[in-house]
């Protein structure tokens, strides 16, 4: 049994690498932006809705993982405290804790990713193009996506970080690698 934290930018693979894993190994995903919708749904305003549907991803994870099943968390991880509260909850359930960073560093293929993919309210719609309640007006997404680049946290070891700009045919086999040879 493992709990998952996917990591990356916008657009990158997180989630259908997270995809592919729900296949493969019968793990449960966890999407923060699908969480996050629901909450700005139910009227929570912006600022709330952020720390409200991370709260919500760690209940489920410890719920789901306390059912006997793997958990993928599916988010941007930016924060100290997401990889922090991923391993607490992993070692209090005897889940193995595996860590999985897609990296996109083009922009030109992000955007491309962003626009085309079905999109919920907390989605951008392009690099330059924040979610819908943030506005319409365009921003500069690059040096936002570049902050975003270097801002990720990862644990210090047994990490898996993926050059998404390869196929997924690349891609995939080392996954399944990774979380095969740690114990699952």
């Amino acid at each position: 049994m493992f709990l998952l934290q996917m990591s990356g930018v916008p657009g990158s693979g997180k989630s259908t690498v997270a995809a592919h894993v729900v296949e493969t190994f019968g793990a449960v995903a966890l999407d923060y932006d699908v969480i996050k919708t629901a909450v700005l749904d139910s009227g929570a305003d912006l600022d709330a809705s952020a720390k409200a549907a991370y709260e919500v991803m760690y209940a489920l994870a410890r719920q789901v993982l306390g059912q006997g099943h793997p958990v993928i968390m599916d988010s941007p991880c930016g924060w100290p405290r997401i990889v922090n509260e991923g391993r607490e909850i992993a070692k209090a359930h005897g889940a193995g804790y595996r860590y999985i960073e897609c990296q996109v560093r083009d922009l030109k293929l992000l955007d491309q990713r962003l626009a085309q993919r079905p999109r919920l309210r907390t989605h951008r719609r392009g690099v330059d193009q924040p979610p819908v309640d943030l506005g319409d007006e365009p921003m500069d997404g690059a040096a936002l996506f570049r902050v975003w680049m270097d801002r990720v946290e990862r644990p210090s070891d047994n990490y898996l970080q993926l050059d998404m700009h390869r196929p997924l045919s690349e891609v995939l086999p080392e996954v399944d690698l990774y979380l095969k040879a740690s114990g699952n």
